[in-house]
Formats: C-alpha cells, structure tokens, sequence
C-alpha cells in the first residue's frame, strides 16, 4: 500500500473545491468541518480551505501539515474514491497529531459508510 501523498491526490483547482461544497455531503464534529462527494474515481482527494479566522500562519500552515499527516495515514479507510475538503473550525485549540487524527478518523470511516450506498 502506498503511503505517499502525490498530487493527483490532491484538490488543487477552484472549480473542484467549489463542486464539492455545492454537491458535496457536509460531516463534521465540534472542531472540523469536512464536505465529501463521490468522484467516481479510485483515488480519493483532500483539499483544505483554512482562513485567517483561524489563527496566523504558522499556525494555519501547522494545521494543514498535521491534517495532511492525519488523511496520509487513514486514507486506506475510504474504499471507493471521494473529493474531500476539510474546514477547521475557529475554536480549535488542539493542535497534535492524535487529536486531529481521532476527529479525523470517525469522520472517514462515515464517509466510508454513506459512499457504500
């Protein structure tokens, strides 16, 4: 299994992030807000939408790396393939790897579920 995050993996162009939140599904707990919708693809792709609101760079940027970190290592949850984007929520405090991994994870695996029927 490939562990890698290549580029085709990856949201990069306005069009796509717009489709995924204007047809996408909404998920989401207290600290992320995700929109998935199926690209009929076998890979599935992330995309991530951090503003300002947020907190300033670095901490923007650590947020992306770590999210990035945290779909490398689950993204084998997600069977069939789906077009991901992850909002952080403003409130969130935590910012480790585990943390982010548990919200993270309980999230795919929802996914995982709605794109089986």
């Amino acid at each position: 299994m490939n562990q890698g995050f290549s580029k085709k993996e990856r949201l990069r162009k306005r069009k796509e992030f717009q489709l995924v939140f204007d047809k996408g599904e909404r998920y989401g707990n207290n600290q992320l807000k995700i929109y998935a919708l199926p690209n009929g693809n076998s890979v599935s792709r992330l995309g991530l939408v951090v503003g300002r609101k947020f907190g300033n760079s670095p901490k923007r940027n650590r947020f992306k790396r770590i999210l990035r970190e945290a779909y490398r290592l689950n993204k084998s949850l997600l069977h069939n393939g789906a077009d991901i984007v992850v909002i952080p929520r403003p409130g969130l405090t935590e910012l480790t790897l585990k943390a982010i991994e548990e919200k993270f994870k309980i999230i795919l695996i929802q996914i995982n579920d709605k794109l089986k029927k």
